[in-house]
């Protein structure tokens, strides 16, 4: 639908007219609709994004004397979209924005209404485009935020010229943004190194104790703990009947048994102390609540329990194991729910890492998603297939943002330990969202309704999973922490794309399934038709070569060697990228200009201490070689392929995992049959070895000739 440009005044609303308009307003939440004279104003009612944070404009933080002015604005710009003409002119606008950006548009508005409080600025009609100018310099000299932070503000203040101009009366025009006719860039920051992407993977130290806690969870604690939870849920409901007339008898009868016997007394932590597990026993004996507190605050029974204080263990067998032994020595009624939790987080974990999925994605997985496939023909696989929404790129007709998303077009294949994640949170959530706030935060008021857990709350649900982890793990098996920080979700999406392109044989954890992942998710490296996890996979990629062949040309340039069927190619790859890349991939672009390169199809392979120079029809790994876009299999590479070449670096590696193996043979636990074919792995390696410096040739060599 086109949106003329032709002005339209659109007056102030009465204090108690709803802000939302009603077309606006996503089913289901017409009461969530505020108050135009509200002090706060929340978004959520625009939303139908499961897993979309409840924003909220509060109006106080706004300097008084500008505040009436940027509400109405913020009116205009909720209600009212940019006309067609003026979007052919600022492609960096859309018609309409999703409820986070308009949050964030309102955060960039209060920023620069103090700052113009500041410079005595009491209306917007006063705001010059000389005012604008200097607040980009403001931005980027004082604030000193990133470029795309400063390219959010500028077009924040866009939106509020190109809103006052057609919907808003003269006294809320601010002056014509001088980059809408000269362009951004002039007020930007200058653009870093690190270009458009700067998530940063999670460190293997830490995302490979990560992952193989979250698949005990998922696998091995699961049948346990949801067994306990159903069990206190039991209890719980039993606790909450009125009990019976022989109720109270059997509270005092169990009290003094627990302290003619000695037991300890089911206590529970309450404020740095303890206090009595009321829920506990009340469920056990079938009494009240109400019962079991009058009876535990007697102080004979408050005495005992500071003496002898004890566990509310619940009766569910352990049947999960670590290394052979019980995982716990039993659930406690009062531990259920945190791990339960925690189980939640590990099925998290195990789905945004092992999917490739965005955080949203996987927060709007729903019930019933991933069904079980049917029987193969004679010769395909059962693959697992997940169906869901898709949020980013979801647009209507128009190119406005669609907050309920898509169905994406294409499911994800995925393997059976995120199939076994789906199956758990199955068993929690009988219906609707598998994340459902509803079922997982306790929050079961109708504002919740059709909602997921939020990013931030799940972002911090891995702390305290990761906190719960490190204060029971045995030694040795704890999860460092990351050197860059915190563990945001974000980040599980880049951490899979840069072991897939990095590490094919999988050196972290779950050896076997980055191979299945690199077939579902990876496809094709040279496909030229990418997005979603396609362009994090090609830019890890490009990275990787990038700084591999750097360290070939620096090595090289050093006096080092090459050798191999491949030596001279890789001299070649080594000096075109360092001529075109200087071994830094900074865009998506650059990346995708080094994949279409054949001469620059080079993947290291650190388990086999060589480097691929890989041409497909002298391909020994891939059955299907010569087949246009094939990859590489590295995990079947073969010592007399043509497409292999090995540096000095290589060479020494297989010289040092020569000695290890020497090592291992020798120690007297090794029995000698296995001995005997660690030795001859070693004299392998060592022949490999002497083949390599017999045969390396090096740049003066290669000018020489």
């Amino acid at each position: 639908m086109t949106q003329p440009a032709t002005r339209f005044e659109a007056n102030r609303p009465a204090p108690t007219s709803l802000v939302i308009d009603a077309a606006l307003v996503a089913p289901g939440r017409e009461e969530f609709n505020p108050r135009y004279g509200a002090p706060v104003w929340p978004l959520i009612a625009m939303s139908e994004n499961p897993s979309d944070a409840d924003v909220q404009l509060h109006w106080r933080g706004f300097p008084a004397a500008l505040r009436e002015q940027f509400r109405h604005a913020a009116w205009a710009l909720v209600n009212f979209p940019v006309p067609d003409e003026l979007l052919d002119t600022s492609p960096a606008m859309r018609a309409r924005l999703s409820v986070l950006r308009i949050y964030h548009t309102g955060t960039y508005w209060r920023i620069f209404a103090r700052w113009l409080t500041a410079r005595a600025v009491t209306s917007l009609d006063q705001v010059t485009g000389d005012h604008l100018v200097d607040y980009s310099r403001y931005l980027v000299k004082e604030r000193r935020v990133s470029r795309a932070t400063a390219i959010n503000h500028l077009v924040g203040l866009s939106r509020l010229h190109t809103h006052g101009r057609h919907y808003l009366p003269a006294d809320l025009q601010i002056g014509e943004p001088p980059w809408l006719r000269e362009g951004l860039d002039a007020y930007l920051p200058a653009a870093s190194a690190s270009g458009e992407n700067a998530t940063e993977p999670i460190s293997p130290s830490t995302m490979g104790p990560l992952l193989v806690w979250a698949l005990r969870f998922v696998e091995d604690f699961a049948d346990d703990i949801l067994a306990a939870h159903r069990e206190r849920q039991r209890l719980t409901r039993r606790a909450q009947q009125p009990g019976d007339a022989d109720s109270a008898a059997r509270v005092r009868a169990y009290l003094e048994n627990l302290k003619a016997t000695g037991e300890p007394f089911p206590a529970c932590a309450y404020r740095g102390g303890s206090a009595g597990g009321a829920g506990y026993v009340a469920g056990l004996l079938g009494a009240s609540l109400a019962q079991v507190s009058r009876a535990m605050a007697r102080p004979e029974w408050v005495r005992y329990r500071e003496q002898n204080p004890g566990r509310c263990p619940l009766a569910v067998p352990v049947t999960g194991a670590i290394d052979g032994k019980p995982w716990t020595d039993g659930i406690d009624y009062y531990d259920a729910p945190k791990l339960l939790r925690h189980l939640v987080s590990a099925c998290f974990i195990v789905l945004a890492f092992l999917m490739g999925a965005r955080t949203g994605e996987v927060l709007a997985l729903e019930h019933g998603c991933c069904p079980d496939p049917e029987e193969p023909d004679s010769a395909g696989p059962r693959r697992h297939l997940v169906y869901g929404r898709q949020f980013k790129s979801a647009r209507d007709e128009d190119g406005n943002h669609l907050s309920a998303g898509v169905q994406r077009e294409t499911p994800w294949a995925t393997v059976p330990q995120a199939v076994t994640a789906i199956r758990v949170l199955e068993q929690i959530t009988e219906t609707g969202l598998l994340f459902s706030t509803a079922v997982h935060s306790g929050r079961r008021e109708q504002r919740q309704n059709g909602r997921s857990l939020a990013i931030n709350t799940m972002a911090g649900r891995i702390e305290d999973f990761i906190a719960w982890v490190n204060e029971h793990a045995a030694d040795g098996e704890a999860i460092p922490a990351d050197p860059a920080g915190k563990i945001a979700t974000s980040r599980f999406r880049r951490t899979l794309a840069w072991h897939i392109a990095r590490q094919p044989g999988g050196l972290v954890a779950l050896a076997i399934q980055y191979g299945h992942l690199r077939g579902f998710v990876s496809e094709q490296y040279a496909s030229r038709s990418r997005n979603g996890i396609h362009e994090l996979l090609d830019f890890e990629t490009a990275r990787a070569v990038a700084e591999h062949l750097s360290d070939v040309a620096e090595d090289l340039g050093e006096g080092g060697g090459v050798s191999g069927p491949a030596a001279r190619r890789l001299l070649q790859a080594a000096a075109e990228q360092q001529h075109r890349f200087g071994g830094i991939i900074a865009t998506p672009r650059q990346a995708c200009a080094l994949l279409a390169d054949p001469m620059l199809n080079v993947f290291e392979n650190k388990d086999a201490y060589l480097t691929c120079n890989y041409d497909p029809s002298r391909a020994l790994c891939h059955p299907g070689r010569g087949a246009e876009d094939s990859v590489p299999s590295l995990e079947r590479c073969r010592v007399t392929c043509a497409n292999i070449a090995r540096t000095d670096a290589d060479a020494y590696g297989l010289v040092q995992e020569a000695a290890r193996l020497d090592t291992e043979a020798a120690s007297p636990l090794t029995p000698e049959p296995v001995a005997d074919r660690l030795r001859e792995r070693a004299r392998h390696l060592l022949s490999l070895a002497a083949q390599h410096h017999d045969q390396r040739i090096t740049l003066k060599e290669t000018d020489a000739s």
